[in-house]
C-alpha cells in the first residue's frame, strides 16, 4: 500500500496521461495505492482535469492551494493527508517513468527509510544540466552524503522520515541529506527520464541561487542548531587570534624598536579583527543561552528509532 503525491502547477496537458502510465506500471502490483495531487495555484484547467480524473478513479484525490506557494509547501500538505505509510513523489510533467514505482518499492523492502531517484541519462537542455551537476557536486561536499542528483523529484519514503522533516522554502531537495543526518537509511538509483512533452519548465536557473542559501541555512540547522558554540566560537576564535597575529607583529617588530604602529593601517586591521572575534565569541554565548533556554514543546533534535522500555 502506498500513496503518490503529485505537486501541479499549470499541467493540465500532462494529467491524464501520467495517471494512464501510473495504472499500467502499478497493475501487477497487486496492492493499493492513492494519488494524491497539489494543485499549487495552477492558472489554466489543471483543476478541471484533476476532478474529472477523481470522478473517475476513487484512488484519485486532490488539494487545491489558493495561490502558487512552491513546491515544498506543495509536498508538506500532501504528506499530512496521504493515509499509507509508504509515499512516493513524482512530478506532473511525465519527466519521471511510474514504471520504476516496483524498484523504489524492492529497495524499500530491502531495509531502506528513503530512496531518491537519479537522473542519469537527464534529458534536459546543457543550461539546466550544467548547473545542476555543479549543484548537486557542492551539496555532497557540504553535507557529507553524496548524491548524484539531489535535484530530483522522484522519490520514495516511509511515513516515519517524514514526520521528522518540516518542509519550507526550498529545503525538498535536502529531504535526504536531513534524513542522513536525522540516522535514516538513503539509497539513490537510476530512473528512467523522459523529455517534457508539454508546457515549460517551472524553474530557471535562480532556484540555484535559492537552492545555494538553503543549502546554508540545511547545513547550519542539523549542525549546528544545538550547539551554536561549535560555529559562532570558531569564526569568532579565527578573527581574534588574526587580529592578535597582527597586533603582535606590530608590538613586538615595530613599536619596540621605536617606530611608530598608529600610522599602519595593520593596526586598524588588527583592532577590527579583535574587536569581531569578541562580539561573534558574545553571539555565540547568546545562541548557547537562547537554545538551553527555548521551549520544551519544540521539535526534538534527535530521532529515535526503537523503544523498549516497558520492562525497566
Amino acid at each position: 500500500m502506498f500513496s503518490i503525491v503529485i505537486p501541479v502547477y499549470n499541467e493540465e496537458d500532462s494529467l491524464n496521461e501520467l495517471v494512464e502510465r501510473i495504472e499500467k506500471a502499478t497493475k501487477d502490483l497487486h496492492q493499493p495505492y492513492e494519488i494524491v495531487f497539489i494543485n499549487d495555484g495552477s492558472t489554466d484547467k489543471s483543476q478541471e482535469v484533476i476532478d474529472r480524473l477523481a470522478s473517475m478513479h476513487n484512488n484519485i484525490g486532490s488539494i487545491t492551494f489558493r495561490k502558487n506557494f512552491g513546491k515544498s509547501a506543495a509536498l508538506s500538505a500532501g504528506f499530512k493527508h496521504v493515509k499509507y505509510d509508504i509515499i512516493f513523489t513524482m512530478d506532473a510533467d511525465l519527466q519521471d517513468d511510474p514504471v520504476e514505482i516496483p524498484r523504489f518499492l524492492a529497495e524499500i523492502e530491502n531495509g531502506y527509510d528513503l530512496v531518491t531517484g537519479w537522473k542519469e541519462n537527464r534529458l534536459d537542455p546543457k543550461e539546466k544540466t550544467i548547473p545542476s551537476k555543479l549543484f548537486n557536486a557542492m551539496t555532497s561536499k557540504m553535507s557529507g552524503l553524496k548524491l548524484n542528483d539531489y535535484n530530483c523529484g522522484f522519490k520514495c519514503y516511509k511515513r516515519e522520515v517524514l514526520e521528522e522533516i518540516d518542509l519550507y522554502g526550498e529545503l525538498h531537495r535536502f529531504v535526504p541529506f536531513l534524513a542522513h543526518k536525522k540516522g535514516f537509511k538513503v539509497k539513490e538509483i537510476p530512473v528512467l527520464h523522459h523529455e517534457r512533452k508539454h508546457g515549460v519548465s517551472k524553474f530557471g536557473l535562480e532556484r540555484y541561487a535559492r537552492g545555494f542559501f538553503d543549502l546554508l541555512t540545511v547545513v547550519f540547522i542539523t549542525n549546528y542548531i544545538n550547539r551554536p558554540m561549535h560555529l559562532f566560537g570558531g569564526i569568532g576564535s579565527l578573527f581574534f587570534i588574526a587580529g592578535l597575529v597582527i597586533f603582535s607583529y606590530l608590538f613586538f617588530g615595530r613599536w619596540i624598536f621605536g617606530e611608530s604602529i598608529g600610522a599602519s593601517p595593520l593596526f586598524s586591521i588588527a583592532i577590527f579583527l579583535i574587536g569581531s572575534g569578541v562580539q561573534i565569541f558574545i553571539i555565540g554565548m547568546l545562541s548557547e543561552l537562547i537554545v538551553h533556554n527555548k521551549e520544551r514543546e519544540k521539535k526534538k533534535s534527535y530521532s529515535i528509532k526503537t523503544m523498549n522500555i516497558e520492562n525497566r
